[in-house]
């Protein structure tokens, strides 16, 4: 079986070159179409060509005609025309509902090639929400996809319940997945969920991702300066680079002096070891399509705190990881990690077979194949 890839995100996570290399160890065949707006993003986390995997990067439009979404995508499936062949695609993957669907359902339209579409974050948050032009064709897309996969129930929910009509919510509903991306086999080589006490005396959380607005460092800031205010001794481990650094690095200064740290890129091997000095993750991310990074700090005994309805959310009963809250209310978000400090045992080691069933790739691309090769 053969599967084109169209996946123009495929330069911004390694998660897109995990989930092809174990589809290749299940016998997938896979053409990889990746367009792109700049010279200098081509080979971005490129796999290894080879007898069942061609990457193909192409730059195929550029910045300006992001503004015009037909022609943007009139641009990319002309190109992906030219540049693949066709005749022995099986189906299609289209890593994206909107920008990648589009080009996937004209191929179905066109050339009768079946699709499974993926959507993601900027679907769900700027493509549905904010581009009501373009509702009606996210729709048609998910209507005619042969599956739709969502990366979390809560995405899968909102979008068929909010944005799709009554008339078609039931077909739509029968074709969706639910189905999440992988973490990397180290952290389940490295397994250490045993969960300790937590001494409010020493309260120690962390935040690990990339450092944006999105991420709302801010907050998890705040609430550590609250914990303080209410008698916890507590102090916060910041782990990531990005354009918020500078301003993060004055606040600290200025506020938050000893009692948070900011401690750069981290690789693997010395997050690990962070992670097992500390007690509680907090990431109350505005917009979240999932959040790897919980399930990692998970996979290492920590219980964590995550954005009510978004990625992560729905995944787990409330209370069986964490807690859900509202992203920017320090009140609820502070009230909740009490709760966690303040549990005398959180049974994490019992999650363990869950894990590995939900986040192992090798079980993840066996159920991408199976969506593959079922009956439409």
């Amino acid at each position: 079986m053969k599967v084109l890839h169209i996946c123009s995100y495929y330069i911004t996570s390694k998660l897109y070159k995990n989930l092809i290399e174990n589809l290749e160890e299940k016998g997938i065949y896979n053409d990889v179409y990746i367009p792109v707006s700049s010279e200098d993003m081509i080979g971005k986390f490129k796999g290894q060509d080879n007898e069942k995997t061609k990457y193909i990067y192409s730059k195929c439009f550029n910045q300006y005609d992001r503004v015009s979404f037909r022609l943007k995508n009139y641009k990319i499936y002309k190109d992906l025309k030219q540049k693949i062949d066709l005749s022995d695609v099986d189906v299609a993957h289209a890593h994206s509902l909107f920008v990648n669907g589009y080009v996937a359902y004209k191929l179905k339209k066109e050339e009768n090639i079946d699709y499974v579409v993926a959507v993601r974050n900027t679907d769900a948050n700027v493509f549905f929400k904010k581009m009501v032009h373009l509702r009606k064709l996210g729709v048609e897309i998910m209507k005619n996809a042969k599956a739709v996969i969502f990366i979390s129930p809560r995405y899968k929910d909102h979008v068929i319940n909010t944005y799709v009509p009554e008339n078609l919510k039931e077909i739509i509903e029968k074709k969706s997945v639910v189905l999440p991306n992988g973490i990397d086999e180290f952290w389940f080589e490295n397994l250490h969920m045993e969960s300790k006490p937590i001494d409010k005396n020493n309260v120690k959380l962390i935040s690990v991702g990339k450092l944006d607005k999105n991420k709302n460092m801010s907050t998890s800031m705040a609430v550590t300066k609250k914990l303080n205010e209410l008698g916890y001794k507590a102090t916060l481990d910041i782990v990531g680079q990005g354009p918020e650094l500078e301003n993060l690095t004055k606040m600290v200064e200025e506020e938050y002096k000893g009692i948070v740290n900011l401690r750069g890129f981290m690789n693997r091997e010395q997050l690990i070891d962070l992670y097992r000095e500390n007690n509680l993750y907090i990431m109350p991310s505005k917009f979240e399509t999932f959040g790897l990074v919980y399930i990692e700090a998970i996979s290492q005994g920590l219980p964590v705190i995550y954005t009510r309805n978004q990625g992560f959310d729905g995944y787990f009963e409330e209370g069986k990881v964490g807690y859900s809250v509202k992203y920017d209310d320090v009140e609820e978000i502070t009230a909740k990690a009490i709760q966690i400090i303040d549990k005398e045992q959180w049974n994490l080691q019992e999650l363990e077979p869950e894990l590995k069933e939900s986040f192992i790739w090798s079980n993840i691309a066996d159920k991408y194949k199976d969506i593959y090769k079922a009956d439409i």
